[in-house]
């Protein structure tokens, strides 16, 4: 499910191209990163998972109290997965990841200039 302006993109990649992603939690099975990279107007967000094995996880993406997008993954085992949203721009954007009874979740650093004028 997709609020406001966001867009989402899911993409599967080999595993050669997984190596930095990092761990986000001891317990949690699979790799994730999160990273935001921000213009005057938009940010634009990537949350890449790479799994072990085959995993379904469900991801809640929100920045501000608001989610931005909330939906479930399939990822293959040795497959990396990226989902990317553009939304309007945010200091902090983080990621709440569930499978197999097992949760974890991973920010993006907050803005220091978001509180500045352009």
């Amino acid at each position: 499910m997709l609020r406001s302006a966001a867009t989402v993109l899911v993409v599967s990649a080999p595993l050669f191209t997984a190596a930095h992603a990092r761990a986000a939690s001891g317990d949690f099975p699979c790799a994730v990163a999160i990273q935001k990279i921000s213009s005057s107007t938009t940010s634009g967000v990537s949350l890449t998972l790479f799994c072990g094995r085959t995993q379904t996880v469900d991801v809640s993406i929100a920045a501000g109290g608001a989610e931005l997008a909330s939906l479930q993954e399939t990822v293959q085992a040795g497959v990396q997965r990226t989902v990317s949203l553009t939304v309007p721009k945010v200091p902090q954007v983080c990621a709440t990841l569930r499978t197999g009874g097992v949760s974890t979740s991973v920010c993006t650093p907050e803005d220091s200039r978001s509180s500045e004028k352009s």
